[in-house]
């Protein structure tokens, strides 16, 4: 039987530690919260954090 082992990104991988960040990554839409974290993208400022949020909610 082949075995797959799934990871899984937490919010820190995407938004880093800065607690701006990671505040806002909680009234974020789960849609959009489940998007970046089955992407490969990471975020460095609020205002590219609410940018992509806004495109995924589209």
């Amino acid at each position: 039987m082949d075995q797959f082992e799934q990871y899984y990104r937490l919010p820190q991988d995407v938004v880093g530690h800065d607690a701006a960040l990671l505040s806002y990554w909680d009234t974020i839409p789960a849609k959009a919260q489940l998007r970046l974290l089955e992407s490969t993208i990471t975020v460095s400022t609020l205002g590219e954090l609410k940018m992509l949020v806004e495109k995924l909610s589209e």
